[in-house]
């Protein structure tokens, strides 16, 4: 019986962290000048993005992106857009965008921007959490960096779920 009792025990304390590790979700972002779907100018810059739902619902992030033109002026997901097409600013990861917070800090070290935090429903733009996500699942957001001589854009990478 106490071994029982232990088995139990051990699978009740077991199943909320495998629930939860159940439902975590990821996308990627394989980001290039040539998902742009305008002319970019003197860059041949590649890099990935890495997202994924954390246990309290925010999205972390991780990219990084080497070959850019220079500084980047700013850095954003958009939605909804397929990969032929262009939408509005949703989250400001870093540099400007529309009046909601700014995520972190476009700085090149070494040649590379990286970018790491978590995304909230304070930090989106014109659209609700349910919504963002609805977007994520349907292959409807994509990542985009910005620079002074590419301002329209100078990469792209369309989230794909994994």
């Amino acid at each position: 019986r106490i071994l029982i009792f232990i088995v139990l025990a051990l699978m009740l304390v077991a199943l909320p962290t495998a629930t939860v590790l159940a439902n975590k979700q990821a996308w990627k972002a394989a980001i290039a000048t040539t998902n742009e779907l305008h002319t970019v100018f003197g860059s041949s810059a590649r890099g990935t993005g890495n997202f994924g739902t954390n246990p309290d619902g925010s999205l972390h992030f991780i990219i990084s992106i080497r070959g850019l033109s220079g500084d980047p002026t700013g850095a954003h997901l958009h939605a909804p857009a397929d990969t032929t097409q262009t939408a509005s600013v949703v989250v400001t990861l870093c540099g400007a965008g529309p009046g909601v917070p700014v995520l972190g800090t476009c700085t090149l070290v070494d040649g590379v921007l990286t970018i790491e935090g978590d995304i909230t429903g304070g930090n989106l733009n014109g659209m609700g959490g349910g919504a963002f996500i609805n977007n994520l699942r349907d292959g409807l957001v994509y990542f985009n960096v910005h620079t002074v001589a590419n301002p329209a854009g100078e990469a792209r990478g369309q989230l794909v779920q994994r």
